[in-house]
């Protein structure tokens, strides 16, 4: 076999990587993998969306209760999905916002998390009411 002959036999060989998989199949997995990723994006703000109205709603329930003042107002002031013990080891999806009621010269602050709709809590660091807003 001459020399020649033995490099084209190589040349259309897979390259393979130290992980043994191949260029080709890592490239295709990627852009397989790539859609799924960027709809996780979209999933998670519509995650969000869905349960906003309930987490602002059992916030402004508590906060009313807590500030005797029955026509509050409740804020959303940050929002972000959480997994609790990871996607891969098959963990929850939560919702979680951190929420602030002000109302009748009073104003506090509550984390709301919620698994879906109808499962939200309201927590409340420190409990402080603060008199005049401040």
């Amino acid at each position: 076999m001459k020399n020649t002959e033995k490099l084209n036999t190589h040349v259309n060989d897979p390259v393979r990587t130290r992980s043994n998989m191949n260029i080709p199949f890592r490239a295709g997995f990627a852009a397989l993998m790539l859609p799924l990723i960027l709809s996780a994006c979209a999933t998670e703000a519509e995650f969000l969306a869905q349960n906003a109205p309930a987490a602002q709603n059992t916030a402004l329930t508590r906060g009313r209760f807590e500030l005797n003042c029955p026509q509050a107002t409740a804020t959303v002031l940050s929002q972000k999905v959480t997994y609790i013990n990871g996607i891969a080891a098959g963990g929850y999806e939560w919702t979680e916002y951190t929420i602030g009621v002000k109302g009748c010269n009073k104003q506090t602050v509550y984390m709301v998390a919620c698994r879906d709709r109808d499962n939200c809590n309201a927590f409340s660091q420190t409990g402080n009411v603060l008199e005049g807003g401040k």
